[in-house]
């Protein structure tokens, strides 16, 4: 089904503006998407421009600053920038939020950040990546086969890749592009992964369906 943005409802939050949560923010609002809010602390450096969204006279702003900037230039759309550290201690504002989307580059990152979130009624993605390949986590919170899958994951080991690397720009751009396809497909109430990992190297996708949720 085509997505109309006329007819969307969700209300997405990003954690972290690196290289996937730049390019999903991107993507989400040149989609359409009004409601976006992107969450960082951190300041743009040199060696993140090879991959993330940001140009060479952005070094040294707030990152999210920066993206607000360059995706009103872009889209005419003004996102919520919220200059933020995450810690176990911060006061998650849930009440308009519909989507979660975690694009944080550590394993401890993501098990503060789920177990801030976990009793809270919203649909959870994570984003993983390294080297030439990707996984995304698409979760309802409140599903415990599915939180509990998602617990797992968290546990097994993981491969990062540094987010100065230039040659892995296309897995960013490719890993973007099915974030935001899992959110048009969660906003029109079509089927959508709970699980979709891949290997641009060989070509592969790995798909674990759930079922049709709306």
């Amino acid at each position: 089904m085509i997505y109309n943005p006329k007819e969307q409802k969700l209300n997405i939050t990003i954690i972290g503006a690196g290289s996937t949560g730049s390019f999903i923010a991107l993507n989400l609002a040149k989609m359409g998407v009004e409601n976006i809010r992107v969450i960082d602390f951190d300041i743009v450096e040199k060696h993140n421009i090879p991959n993330q969204f940001y140009r060479l006279k952005d070094v040294g702003k707030k990152k999210v600053d920066a993206l607000k900037s360059i995706i009103k230039d872009f889209t005419g759309l003004s996102i919520e920038a919220e200059d933020s550290k995450i810690d176990k201690d911060y006061d998650f504002d849930v009440s308009s939020a519909s989507v979660i989307i975690c694009c944080v580059d550590s394993m401890e990152c993501r098990k503060m950040i789920y177990d801030l979130l976990k009793d809270f009624p919203l649909r959870y993605i994570d984003t993983r990546f390294g080297g030439e390949g990707y996984s995304i986590h698409n979760i309802d919170l409140f599903n415990e086969d599915e939180s509990d899958n998602y617990k797992k994951s968290m546990d097994a080991p993981t491969k990062e890749t540094t987010c100065g690397s230039k040659a892995i720009i296309y897995t960013i751009l490719s890993l973007a592009s099915e974030v935001c396809n899992i959110v048009k497909r969660i906003d029109k109430g079509e089927e959508n992964p709970e699980l979709l990992r891949r290997e641009l190297k060989v070509y592969r996708f790995i798909e674990k369906k759930s079922k049709l949720r709306k």
